[in-house]
């Protein structure tokens, strides 16, 4: 149920992104046509330049890692979509905010051992878990740009700055195992995945650092290629104990690597 539940927002994602790629496709084709009947290839290049607004669409892979201040953590990988807006403040001093559907989070490794409370040793009370957890999230970046001035057919880009993310599903895909018939050392594991939005906070912030470069394609639209970290500042979940026990459990942040490829619109 819960996968099912799972794939149909990840599907959903996806389609809203295909639709808005294919409205941003044909504002593109017809803007390109407009220009091109408008003025010629150089003075569609000197527009492009003093161009204040940019519309981009990108997409790419996210690699997570719950921070370390738990011993058993590891990294897992996701993905990432959505559009931005880029307005040039001064000079090669540019602003710029974006919508994007983010998938963070890492692994855990999880020890349970319910007989030290006194209960039967069964699969259920002592076993060990292997999780994948991906929260997923509603993610608002606002950066601050710097253009380097160099040929108008490549340009790269620096920014810093910080986003809100918006938890609104977590999941654990995830391996337990354990002794299946205590004391005859038969070791079963089993996988599944389950909805663990409640151990997780809903609200998160995060500091980012990265770069991008553009290449010009054709007319007036622009390659993407861009490169960020992502930090949190915020905890992803307060109070974890990979030993399950009460008291002893630190604050963990998601931190992410991620890779995007896109397309730019300069606009006037």
């Amino acid at each position: 149920m819960l996968s099912s539940l799972i794939s149909m927002l990840h599907s959903r994602a996806i389609l809203k992104i295909c639709y808005a790629f294919t409205l941003f496709t044909a504002l593109t084709l017809s803007l390109n046509n407009t220009c091109f009947a408008q003025s010629n290839a150089d003075s569609s290049a000197l527009a492009n330049s003093s161009a204040k607004f940019e519309l981009g669409i990108a997409g790419g892979l996210s690699v997570n890692q719950f921070t370390d201040g738990q011993p058993q953590t590891g990294t897992n990988t996701g993905f990432v979509v959505g559009l931005s807006l880029d307005y040039k403040i001064y000079k090669q001093w540019s602003l710029q905010v974006e919508a994007n559907f983010l998938q963070q989070g890492g692994q855990l490794l999880t020890f349970k051992d319910d007989t030290r409370l006194g209960l039967p040793e069964s699969f259920a009370t002592k076993n060990v878990r292997n999780s994948s957890v991906h929260l997923n999230s509603l993610d608002i970046p606002l950066l601050i740009k710097y253009t380097v001035p160099l040929q108008k057919d490549w340009v790269p880009q620096f920014y810093a700055g910080g986003s809100y993310a918006y938890n609104f599903n977590v999941s654990d895909n995830y391996q337990k195992s354990g002794n299946l018939l205590p004391g005859e050392d038969v070791i079963a594991t089993v996988s599944d995945s389950e909805n663990v939005s409640r151990y997780y906070k809903k609200d998160r912030l995060n500091l980012i650092v990265g770069a991008d470069l553009h290449l010009e394609l054709f007319s007036n639209l622009k390659l993407l290629l861009d490169f960020r970290y992502v930090s949190g500042v915020s905890p992803a979940r307060k109070h974890y104990s990979y030993m399950e026990k009460v008291g002893f459990g630190s604050d963990i942040r998601s931190n992410s690597f991620i890779s995007r490829i896109g397309l730019i619109l300069p606009i006037q």
